[in-house]
């Protein structure tokens, strides 16, 4: 059964397609201390900035 579990998995990892939403969180979750979360949520939200004005006028 785990042979079975393991290769559905696999399958599902290769076939499944990361979204930008997938990629945030993990790199969010992949933070090892409190000071760590702050210095990558604030990096994210200055790329968000500098993409900003690419979303003027849409």
């Amino acid at each position: 059964m785990s042979f079975i579990h393991n290769l559905l998995q696999s399958i599902r990892a290769v076939l499944a397609v990361e979204t930008q939403n997938d990629a945030d969180e993990r790199f969010l979750s992949d933070a090892i201390d409190h000071a760590d979360l702050e210095r990558r949520i604030a990096v994210q939200s200055r790329a968000y900035m500098t993409m900003a004005p690419l979303n003027i006028g849409r």
